[in-house]
């Protein structure tokens, strides 16, 4: 039995979780367990990325057991902007390589200025003004309040910059 076009969806979709949780799962396992803490630094990561891959399964197991169901009309990819979908996973691509290059600030910003582009900004205040105050909201939050580490670029050290942000 073929299953439904609902049914391939959905079991694509669940692969496609299961395989980034499994990629994010054997990075986040990488991470050097030793703390001083209770909860080591990796704990956080494994248990989302496990989530994740149990999830994904939930999602393929559904698609499997239920009835075949008829999709409604707009369900799907038939009238999807696949090119959009490319983009923005594009963007990200981006986004990895600038928090690479300059460090997470940067990359911040980098990320939003694609983002907003793809979805169709083009206001050049708009495309100037909200990635630089995304990218300081997020340095602050997750740097500043969390005090996450805030990662040098390979390329370019963007750090004594985004410290007027979050001090030492």
């Amino acid at each position: 039995m073929t299953p439904s076009y609902r049914a391939r969806i959905d079991l694509g979709v669940a692969a496609t979780v299961i395989a980034v949780g499994a990629v994010l799962l054997w990075e986040a396992w990488r991470i050097d367990p030793r703390s001083y803490g209770t909860v080591g630094p990796r704990f956080v990561p494994v248990f989302l990325s496990s989530a994740m891959i149990v999830l994904g399964a939930a999602i393929g197991a559904g698609a499997l057991m239920r009835p075949s169901l008829p999709a409604d009309p707009d369900y799907g990819f038939g009238d999807g902007d696949l090119g959009r979908v490319a983009a923005v996973i594009a963007a990200g691509a981006v986004f990895t390589l600038a928090f690479w290059a300059v460090g997470f600030m940067g990359a911040a910003a980098t990320g939003m200025l694609l983002t907003m582009w793809v979805f169709g900004v083009r206001s050049p205040a708009a495309l100037i003004a909200v990635p630089l105050v995304a990218a300081i909201v997020y340095q602050f939050t997750f740097m500043g309040m969390m005090g996450l580490l805030d990662p040098r670029g390979a390329l370019l050290d963007l750090r004594p910059l985004s410290r007027l942000v979050t001090p030492d």
